[in-house]
């Protein structure tokens, strides 16, 4: 590597560049959550929508992420990081707009169909970028960060949205808002996203060789890939989906507190997430946040959607902890168990393929079952096994000492 490619990569524009995917990252989520907080307006009534198919708003997003998972890294490893992103940027604007335009439940649908390639391409695209943008000794920090989009896309959806709808009057202003958002992101990812050159060439292929002696730890990835699908059921499809609609219909909160309050867990997230990436890579401990994540979350999920507004405030600042330990615990195991730099773009694919199949299965069953059984009752039979297993899966994980030799 030249001295003046050394100079144009600097670490200041590798953290522009990050930037850049991470904004993309962060709309994506949003354009997923934005749907939510009007499942309570006309929303529902003008697209012809009932209690029993209205999680499919939210099914059929991470329906096209689950589906797109495996090709992705196909797709990534054809046209580039680079490409893959700008598809990623168009997929959530044309999708937006067709949502903006839509008449009917059927087209609703299609357009998040649309939208939900931009998650099936980011959950691989996005690690894998950031992975070439930031070099070796800035991962932790890096990942750490990354592991926030999806959050800091929930708390977004949740608090702007509600103002939107609030100033415009129409939930269609807050899909105009996600196109406008993802012109943004796609003018940024054309204009300032760049692959750097690769970091110490002759070491890295050296390191590089060695690597590849070491076959991944498939069972571990696995396990966390497994365990994360079960966070995402109740975290992604249940809460994310529906904890708004627990809050207006129990706790009888407007649309613009009960985005709010459910929000409040993802930002503690924001600032949470990358603190306990550093934390997991100096103590070692990216195994032991995933299951302390996964039965923290199995506890609180006992009262998350009782009668008690205090057990609300109780569970949305505690599950913030529970969060930000499993996501970061999940991005960060990926490579440690991957072992060959080749085979973390195919690590991170069998995560994002389980992450958005937990998202399916939360949001198409978990509403069905809260309209048949109560809010708490549906809680306790279905999302608390939900953690109980991943948690099982997270323990099976081998420790990091026997997965790798490195």
């Amino acid at each position: 590597m030249t001295s003046s490619s050394n100079a144009s990569f600097s670490m200041g524009r590798r953290w522009i560049i990050f930037c850049s995917v991470f904004f993309l990252g962060v709309l994506t989520s949003f354009g997923m959550f934005k749907a939510p907080t009007m499942f309570t307006t006309e929303f529902t009534a003008e697209l012809g929508f009932t209690e029993s198919t209205i999680g499919w708003v939210m099914s059929m997003f991470t329906l096209i992420g689950a589906v797109l998972a495996f090709p992705a890294g196909a797709i990534l490893s054809k046209l580039g990081a680079k490409p893959s992103l700008i598809i990623t940027a168009l997929s959530l604007c044309i999708g937006a707009i067709g949502g903006a335009l839509a008449t009917t439940a059927t087209f609703m649908l299609v357009t998040r169909f649309i939208e939900g390639i931009g998650m099936g391409l980011i959950s691989v695209v996005g690690p894998a970028a950031v992975a070439t943008i930031i070099p070796p000794h800035k991962q932790g920090l890096a990942m750490g960060v990354w592991s926030v989009w999806f959050p800091a896309g929930v708390v977004l959806a949740f608090n702007v949205v509600p103002m939107v709808y609030a100033g415009a009057g129409t939930w269609r202003a807050a899909w105009w808002l996600s196109a406008a958002l993802s012109v943004i992101a796609l003018i940024f990812i054309i204009f300032v996203y760049a692959t750097p050159p690769q970091e110490e060439t002759e070491s890295a292929s050296a390191e590089d060789s060695a690597a590849a002696q070491f076959k991944p730890d498939y069972f571990s990835i696995l396990m966390i890939a497994l365990a994360f699908g079960a966070w995402n059921v109740f975290n992604a499809g249940a809460i994310g989906g529906f904890y708004p609609s627990y809050l207006a219909d129990v706790q009888n909160l407007d649309t613009q507190l009960s985005g709010t309050v459910s929000s409040l867990t993802n930002v503690l997230v924001l600032a949470l997430g990358p603190i306990s990436g550093i934390v997991a890579d100096r103590y070692n401990i990216h195994k032991g946040f995933i299951v302390f994540g996964m039965f923290g979350a199995a506890v609180l999920l006992t009262f998350a959607f009782g009668d008690s507004m205090t057990m609300v405030w109780v569970f949305v600042i505690a599950m913030a902890f529970c969060s930000a330990c499993c996501s970061t615990g999940v991005f960060s195991s990926v490579p440690i168990y991957a072992k060959d730099p080749a085979k973390v773009g195919f690590g991170m694919a069998v995560v994002a393929f389980f992450q958005n199949l937990g998202g399916l299965i939360g949001s198409a069953a978990f509403g069905t079952i809260a309209v048949a059984l109560g809010w708490n009752i549906a809680s306790l039979v279905f999302c608390v096994p939900f953690a109980i297993g991943g948690g099982i899966c997270a323990v099976l994980i081998k420790n990091r000492k026997h997965a790798s030799a490195r």
